[in-house]
């Protein structure tokens, strides 16, 4: 290994306003890589390729049982949403037929002529005194080919009446 010089007199000293000085790559350090080789007998056990296949059939059971609960976890969430869904829609449902029978029974109300006599003295409106019939006689309005009411026609048909 080399080592690097540290000493004053070699060393260039920065001074403000120059440029900065070059480091030399002489001075780094120096290292060598030994390959090596496993020896044939070496110390450490190697498990026979049942046990391996073994443990590897473990882990792919556990897995196919892990997406199995995951799958029936998402299913009785899903299930268990749409219950309370339908929950909510039947108490909806129930709300809105009451709702309706509450108008029925206002509506039967307020149609009865007795409530209808009772609002309309409240409102100062009396039953007429007496009753008259008007006949009207034949119409005298005319048209044309088009449909239009005719001026000329219905005055025609007023003088005819007479």
């Amino acid at each position: 290994m080399r080592q690097a010089r540290t000493d004053r007199s070699t060393r260039q000293d920065y001074l403000y306003g120059s440029s900065a000085p070059s480091l030399s790559r002489g001075s780094q350090t120096e290292f060598e890589v030994i390959p090596g080789r496993r020896g044939a007998s070496s110390d450490v056990a190697t498990l026979p390729s049942s046990i391996i296949g073994a443990a590897k059939a473990v882990v792919v059971v556990a897995l196919v049982i892990a997406m199995v609960c995951c799958v029936r976890v998402g299913l009785s969430a899903a299930s268990i949403t749409a219950s309370i869904e339908a929950n909510r829609l039947s108490a909806q449902i129930e709300n809105a037929r009451s709702y309706g029978s509450d108008l029925e029974v206002q509506q039967s109300r307020l149609s009865n002529s007795t409530h209808i006599r009772v609002e309309a003295a409240s409102l100062g409106v009396t039953p007429p005194e007496k009753t008259v019939t008007v006949v009207l006689g034949a119409d005298v309005v005319a048209t044309d080919e088009a449909g239009n009411l005719s001026l000329s026609g219905s005055i025609a048909a007023l003088e005819n009446q007479g």
